[in-house]
C-alpha cells in the first residue's frame, strides 16, 4: 500500500477533526431541538387546558351544564390538535373519542387534584378547581417533523461546509507546503561532488526558517567532513605510495645482496665479499624493520590509540633518553637543561619515543664535536611544558613548515632515516593534546613539542 503524502495526511487530519466537530454539534442540536419542541408542546397543551377551564368558568354555568360545556370544549381542542383528551369528574373518566384508551391511574389523578396539574405518559392533566380534571394528550408528530427538518437542514449545511473546508484546506496546504517542495527539490540537487549549495533563508523566523537554517548547518558540516575525507584519502594514497617506495629500497638491497651471496658462497677467496654482504644485509634489514615499526606507530596514533597516561618525572625521563643517545652518538656532546621535581601526566613509551626521534634527528644533522641540548621549560603560567632539542643546523624557511610531514627529508638527510621520525613526534604531541614547533635561531635550530601540564 502506497503511503499517504504529507499533504494528504494533513488534509485527512483537518477534515477528520472538522467532521468530528460537526457531528458533535449535530448531536447537541438534535438534543436541544428535541427538548425545545417538548417544552413548547407541554406549554401549548397546558395553555389549551387553561383556556378551556377559563372559558367554562366565565360561562357562569354550574353542575352538569358546566361539566358538559367543558367536555365539549375539550373534544374540540383534541380534534383540532389531532389528539385525544379525557375529562375526569369524580371517579368517572370521559374520553374524547370512542377508542379504547389507557386512562391515568388513581394515584396520578389524586396528585393532579392536590397540586393542580400532573403528567402521565403523553397526557397532561389540569384541575379546574371544582373537583374535575381535564386531560389532553400532547401531539408529538409535528414536533418530530420539526426536529427532523432542522436536522436535515443542518446536515446539508454541514456537508456544504465540509466540502468548502476540504477545498480550502487543500489550497492552503498546497500554498503552505510550496517552500518545503522547493527545499526538497533543491536538496535533491545537492550531491557529494558539490555541497556548496545552501537553502534560501527567508523571514519570518518560523518553522521553515528554522528548517532552512538547520539544513544549511548540516550541509556545512557535510561539506567540511567530505573535504576532510578527501584530504585524508589523498594523504593516505600519498602515504601508501611513499611507504612502498621507502620499503622498496631496503628490500631491493637485501634481494641484491642475497643474489650475490648465493654466487660467492662456495668461493673461499670471497670471504671479504661475504662479510661485506652480510653487513649490508643486517643494515638494510634494520632499516626496513625501523621503517615498519615507524609505520605501525604512526598508524596506531592516527587511528586514535588510547594513551594510558601516568605522572612522570620529566628530568628523570629525559636523562634516560639522553644516556641512550650518548651511547649511539659518542662523537657528540649532549646537554640536559630541565628543572628538577617537574611532573607531567603522559604516556611514557610514546613520550620517550618522541624525544628519542628528536634527538636522533638532531644528531643526524650535527657535525662531529657539536653540542645537542635537550630542554624542558614550563611556561610562566604553569599550564604547558615545552620539550625541545637545539643543535647547530640551518634549514631553509621553506622547509621548516614541512619538516614534520611524512617522509620529509632535509637537504642533508642521513642515509638510514625513514623520514617518519618527526611525523611521529607530531602525532604523539596531538595525542597528548599538544602541538609541535620548529624555530631557527641564527645558527641553532630548535625543534620540539608543547604539552599541557594538567
Amino acid at each position: 500500500m502506497r503511503p499517504l503524502s504529507l499533504r494528504a495526511r494533513l488534509t485527512t487530519l483537518v477534515l477528520g477533526l472538522l467532521l468530528t466537530a460537526l457531528l458533535l454539534i449535530g448531536v447537541t442540536l438534535r438534543v436541544r431541538v428535541g427538548q425545545f419542541v417538548a417544552q413548547q408542546a407541554d406549554s401549548s397543551t397546558y395553555g389549551q387546558l387553561s383556556l378551556i377551564v377559563q372559558s367554562g368558568q366565565n360561562s357562569g354555568s354550574s353542575g352538569d351544564t358546566y361539566t358538559y360545556q367543558v367536555y365539549q370544549s375539550l373534544i374540540q381542542a383534541a380534534q383540532s390538535a389531532h389528539t385525544w383528551g379525557v375529562l375526569v369528574a369524580g371517579r368517572t373518566a370521559y374520553p374524547t373519542d370512542n377508542s379504547s384508551r389507557t386512562l391515568p391511574p388513581t394515584a396520578v389523578l389524586d396528585a393532579a387534584r392536590r397540586s393542580g396539574r400532573a403528567e402521565w405518559q403523553d397526557v397532561r392533566l389540569l384541575s379546574d378547581g371544582r373537583g374535575n380534571l381535564l386531560g389532553l394528550a400532547v401531539e408529538r408528530a409535528s414536533g418530530r417533523e420539526l426536529t427532523l427538518s432542522v436536522i436535515r437542514n443542518y446536515a446539508l449545511i454541514a456537508l456544504g461546509a465540509l466540502l468548502l473546508a476540504g477545498v480550502a484546506v487543500l489550497w492552503l496546504l498546497r500554498l503552505g507546503l510550496r517552500p518545503l517542495r522547493s527545499m526538497a527539490l533543491q536538496a535533491a540537487r545537492v550531491g557529494a561532488a558539490d555541497l556548496s549549495e545552501r537553502m534560501p533563508v527567508k523571514p519570518p523566523q518560523d518553522e521553515l526558517h528554522l528548517l532552512a537554517v538547520s539544513l544549511n548547518r548540516m550541509l556545512a558540516r557535510l561539506e567540511d567532513t567530505f573535504s576532510r575525507l578527501r584530504d585524508e584519502e589523498a594523504r593516505t594514497r600519498a602515504f601508501a605510495a611513499d611507504a612502498s617506495h621507502e620499503l622498496r629500497t631496503p628490500l631491493s638491497a637485501i634481494q641484491g645482496s642475497l643474489e650475490v651471496l648465493e654466487r660467492v658462497s662456495d668461493d673461499p677467496a670471497a670471504q671479504e665479499t661475504r662479510a661485506r654482504l652480510m653487513t649490508n644485509l643486517r643494515r638494510e634489514s634494520r632499516r626496513a624493520g625501523r621503517l615498519v615499526d615507524d609505520l605501525l606507530t604512526l598508524t596506531r596514533l592516527d587511528a586514535g590509540e588510547a594513551l594510558h597516561t601516568a605522572p612522570l618525572d620529566v628530568q628523570a625521563l629525559l636523562a634516560g633518553v639522553l644516556d641512550s643517545a650518548r651511547d649511539v652518538a659518542p662523537h657528540l656532546t649532549f646537554v640536559l637543561d630541565a628543572p628538577p621535581a617537574l611532573m607531567l601526566a603522559a604516556n611514557r613509551e610514546r613520550l620517550e619515543g618522541a624525544v628519542w626521534n628528536l634527538l636522533r634527528n638532531a644528531a643526524a644533522h650535527t657535525p662531529s664535536g657539536g653540542t645537542v641540548t635537550l630542554r624542558a621549560v614550563p611556561d610562566a603560567q604553569g599550564g604547558a611544558l615545552t620539550l625541545s632539542v637545539l643543535n647547530p643546523a640551518q634549514l631553509s624557511p621553506e622547509f621548516l613548515p614541512r619538516m614534520f610531514d611524512r617522509f620529509a627529508r632535509g637537504p642533508n638527510a642521513a642515509a638510514g632515516g625513514s623520514g617518519l621520525g618527526l611525523a611521529i613526534v607530531r602525532a604523539v604531541a596531538q595525542a597528548h593534546g599538544g602541538e609541535i614547533f620548529a624555530v631557527q635561531h641564527a645558527e641553532l635550530l630548535e625543534v620540539g613539542l608543547r604539552l599541557p601540564l594538567t
